[in-house]
């Protein structure tokens, strides 16, 4: 067996060449800087054995994965304007609709729904704005084969040497799935194909084809007149409880469990919406922020001019939406991002549409734009309050599960941990700020203007090494398939010049490391149990303002 020393000795020192590999990708000249998330997860030989991507035995896989493409959260659009856009939304839904995808799914994958979520998803109620897209299940369900192939080929393996990708139940008896989302129905359906995509069911292109034959056929039925009439059927919660009584238990795989509010690992806002508002304001109330943030009015101001929909009658004074600049920055980055990823331009739906110059202005704006988004989640981030509350829940969650899996026996037959969490762009930006990512300490290196994209993926992986020092695992932390280091978040964490939190082989954080990382996120926070029930009444705030 290789000792640790061994495996430093025949790799380059990883601090510096893997930091600008990270960084090229997040200081881009594009409009939108991110991790390609269909480069990552490669099982070429050159990658073979390398910790910060493959080597090791991997025991326990955390997945955070945010949601695929969606429609708008809202249309912009002038009011005369705005039907027009809906239709062309509505043409870009899962087909044949996004009832009986959602449907086809919930036999296989059915959602546990608390009931103190009220009986609606959270963001149904603007059809179909705010609605995952063909294109977005497509992106989920073939991220999911992506990973099936690697915990195929790197993962824990109970009996066989590989797994056949249409036996599902064998991938099930060597792993301990389970699911969790927000009650949002694109985190939901994204979960669904994720796993579609994951356990081989072919459920999605499955459901599509029949549905589309019957339809080519002539067939009669409510689900293809709903769609092609140009109508939208709108789930809810009543709509999973119907499914339930209608379909066969026995088909069910994995259930997409969606937790109440209170309880809720991945939702701050609505776990405690009273205490969120205010920690929000008060970074608003930062000289800093009232600077930088009206600074950014003119630009604001340029865009509502031609996107009427981000000027509000009556402009909020208080909570998330308070600021000098006067817009809701998420519905603006909306706009460029939709558009881009649909190849639609920026000007379409817009009393400017075809005029070349407005064209090119609308263009010039959304690289401002999006930076200044980014900007401003990076302010959340500072205040060690806002964050922990964010980042810490789904944090300890994830470490506690770590750490009880480092006890498991080697090559026992017990089902070693595999957890997917459905959620939003805020959220793996939050637990990537929580964990101190190397490539976003700095305000000044250009990283920190990441914004993760959809169908981003970030992983945890307990991976099992020749135990060194007492230490017998290490954390590999993956984002869209490229590896990130944990630096100390300390004072100099924001000037870029933190030393590595991890001890590890390449720097990597042993799991003993990966608990102090969390137990230093909520310390920094003033608690030490952020999931507790003290936070006064529990709200079900609409999270559209302030997540993707």
């Amino acid at each position: 067996m290789r000792s640790t020393m061994r495996w430093m000795m025949m790799h380059p020192p990883p601090s510096r060449w893997v930091s600008r590999r990270i960084l090229s990708t997040t200081t881009s000249t594009s409009a939108f800087p991110c991790f390609d998330v269909n480069a990552g997860f490669s099982s070429k030989v050159g990658l073979e054995h390398h910790w910060p991507t493959n080597d090791g035995i991997i025991e326990g896989v955390w997945v955070f994965v945010r949601h695929g493409d969606r429609a708008p959260s809202r249309p912009l659009s002038p009011n005369h304007k705005q039907f027009e856009e809906a239709e062309y939304w509505m043409r870009k839904l899962p087909r044949p609709d996004s009832m009986a995808v959602f449907k086809g799914f919930c036999r296989i994958f059915p959602p546990v729904i608390h009931p103190s979520n009220n009986g609606q998803f959270l963001d149904t109620t603007r059809a179909p704005f705010g609605f995952l897209t063909h294109t977005g299940l497509k992106q989920t369900n073939e991220l999911g084969t992506r990973l099936f192939q690697r915990y195929d080929r790197h993962g824990y393996l109970q009996r066989k040497k590989r797994y056949d990708h249409r036996r599902q139940h064998e991938f099930l008896e060597a792993w301990d799935l389970r699911v969790y989302s927000t009650n949002y129905l694109r985190t939901i359906m994204s979960a669904q194909s994720f796993l579609d995509g994951l356990l081989g069911t072919n459920c999605y292109f499955s459901i599509g084809d029949q549905m589309r034959r019957n339809f080519a056929a002539g067939v009669e039925e409510s689900e293809e007149r709903s769609f092609y009439g140009g109508e939208i059927r709108i789930p809810n919660h009543e709509t999973v409880r119907i499914i339930q009584k209608e379909c066969d238990a026995s088909e069910s795989l994995v259930q997409v469990k969606i937790r109440g509010p209170q309880d809720d690992t991945l939702n701050a806002f609505d776990r405690s919406p009273e205490m969120m508002s205010e920690l929000v304001s008060v970074v608003i109330s930062s000289t800093e922020f009232q600077e930088r943030d009206g600074a950014a009015a003119p630009l604001a101001a340029r865009l509502a001019n031609i996107l009427p929909g981000l000027a509000r009658k009556k402009k909020n004074t208080t909570g998330f939406n308070a600021a000098p600049s006067g817009i809701n920055w998420i519905e603006a980055c909306d706009h460029f991002v939709c558009r881009k990823a649909h190849n639609l331009e920026l000007s379409r739906f817009s009393d400017f549409e075809h005029d070349d110059r407005v064209e090119s202005i609308l263009e010039a704006m959304s690289y401002q734009t999006i930076a200044h988004l980014a900007w401003r989640f990076r302010q959340w981030y500072k205040n060690p309050t806002l964050l922990a509350n964010i980042a810490a829940p789904p944090l300890r969650e994830v470490c506690d599960q770590l750490m009880a899996a480092t006890d498991m026996a080697v090559g026992g037959s017990e089902r070693r941990p595999f957890t997917i969490y459905s959620c939003h762009d805020i959220t793996i930006l939050g637990l990537l700020y929580g964990i101190g990512a190397d490539f976003l300490a700095g305000d000044y290196l250009g990283g920190w203007r990441f914004w993760p994209p959809y169908a981003s993926s970030l992983v945890f992986e307990l991976v099992r090494i020749p135990e060194n020092e007492g230490c017998s695992h290490v954390v590999r932390i993956l984002l869209n398939g490229k590896p990130v280091f944990s630096v100390h978040k300390n004072e100099h964490y924001w000037a870029g010049k933190s030393p590595p939190a991890g001890r590890g082989p390449f720097q990597m954080l042993y799991a003993e490391d990966f608990n102090t990382v969390v137990s230093n996120l909520e310390k920094a926070g003033g608690r030490k149990n952020y999931m507790s029930k003290e936070d006064g009444p529990h709200g079900t705030s609409d999270m559209s303002s302030w997540t993707g």
